[in-house]
């Protein structure tokens, strides 16, 4: 039963974070495969800088409920709706750090889409969002500052989520565990493992990113490419 919640809750992660916001929204609103545009990401970056401001957030919302909704639903599983994080607290809490991993896979490998999708900047903010909002408004904060300085997306998100990584290591001190913590979460060794392994997706869907930004030759925000 206990292994049974875990699959289902990382199987609902993947299955819902694999709707390709930025595909349908092209395709509907513009006739148009995002794919085939900019840097081929179906992210709202790409989206923005191809089809503009109204699509991007159009997208950004979609992606932001496919993500979240699932740790919610995990979280609500493991601790209202059945007794699992009562009797193995550890489950309880792995069943949410799945879910999170689900909905990172599902943006960048969608299941609906050909397993064509994004880098997982998203899904990784919706998961810290729905675990911890103090890390996460923080994380947020930095990587907006330094989209606004340098103006290129994929060093703020790779540098901003890497900043939250290490501020779940504040939350092992004595006295903070539980601060900024929601949604059933807990922290500790597996909650920042969990948002290790996600920061190590994004920057592996961020390869070619990173080879342009070694090189000198990485996009701005705004810039697109044919």
């Amino acid at each position: 039963m206990n292994l049974w919640i875990i699959g289902l809750t990382l199987t609902v992660g993947y299955i819902l974070a694999s709707i390709p916001s930025g595909v349908w929204v092209g395709q509907l609103m513009f006739g148009k495969d995002v794919r085939q545009l900019g840097s081929g990401g179906t992210g709202m970056t790409n989206v923005y800088r191809n089809f503009g401001r109204p699509a991007a957030i159009i997208v950004f919302t979609l992606d932001l409920l496919k993500s979240t909704l699932p740790v919610w639903f995990a979280g609500m599983l493991a601790y209202v709706w059945t007794d699992l994080g009562a009797t193995d607290p550890l489950l309880g809490q792995v069943a949410i750090m799945v879910s999170g991993l689900g909905t990172s896979m599902g943006h960048c490998y969608p299941l609906f889409a050909n397993f064509k999708g994004g880098k997982a900047v998203s899904s990784a903010g919706s998961f810290m969002l729905m675990t911890n909002w103090i890390i996460a408004w923080l994380g947020l904060a930095l990587m907006i500052l330094i989209i606004k300085t340098k103006k290129i997306v994929s060093l703020g998100s790779l540098v901003g989520f890497f900043i939250t990584v290490l501020m779940t290591l504040l939350l092992w001190l004595p006295g903070l565990q539980t601060m900024g913590m929601w949604n059933y979460a807990e922290s500790g060794w597996l909650y920042t493992l969990t948002a290790l392994i996600l920061w190590f997706i994004m920057v592996y869907r961020h390869r070619e990113n990173i080879r342009r930004l070694l090189a000198g030759t990485e996009l701005d925000f705004k810039k697109k490419t044919r």
